[in-house]
């Protein structure tokens, strides 16, 4: 199965492939790029999105040399509207991709939450709690992955 979307002005157009996964960073790269206090991204393989309009080579790049966890990663995006496309770390067979930019990006992730959580000692204190204040009239709990379902990575410092 595939996923229509496209980004901010159009000038790129695609299908991609489900998830292989869900990954939630809190790194300060990733928050950087995509502009909020965590990046989601779901994971897929490198290459793998099926462009209808535009291409990977017209994607303009950026070569992130000081990443949290130190390994070099190339962030695509487009030139025209800075629509965030994906980070893959450098000599990988996976990349992070912005599913934001599809149609219906809640539905791609409906039922699949963060398998992986990545730099949680860079995320803010209240999502520790028990519950957190993201619902509109309540609060919700927040799970993480349990041991053994999800991979949690520690900041080396």
């Amino acid at each position: 199965m595939s996923y229509p979307g496209r980004c901010n002005c159009g000038k790129f157009v695609f299908k991609a492939p489900a998830a292989q996964g869900i990954a939630a960073c809190f790194c300060k790269c990733c928050t950087r790029a995509g502009g909020s206090l965590c990046s989601l991204n779901a994971v897929i393989p490198v290459n793998s999105l099926e462009f209808s309009k535009g291409s990977y080579n017209e994607l303009s790049t950026y070569d992130d040399q000081e990443t949290t966890s130190g390994s070099p990663m190339t962030r695509y995006f487009c030139g025209g509207c800075g629509s965030a496309f994906q980070s893959v770390p450098q000599g990988s067979e996976i990349a992070y991709f912005k599913h934001s930019l599809l149609d219906d990006p809640v539905g791609y992730v409906s039922g699949n939450p963060p398998n992986m959580v990545l730099f949680t000692s860079k995320a803010p204190k209240w999502l520790e709690s028990e519950k957190t204040p993201l619902s509109g009239g309540g609060s919700t709990p927040l799970t993480w992955p349990e041991p053994g379902k999800g991979t949690e990575y520690k900041d080396q410092q």
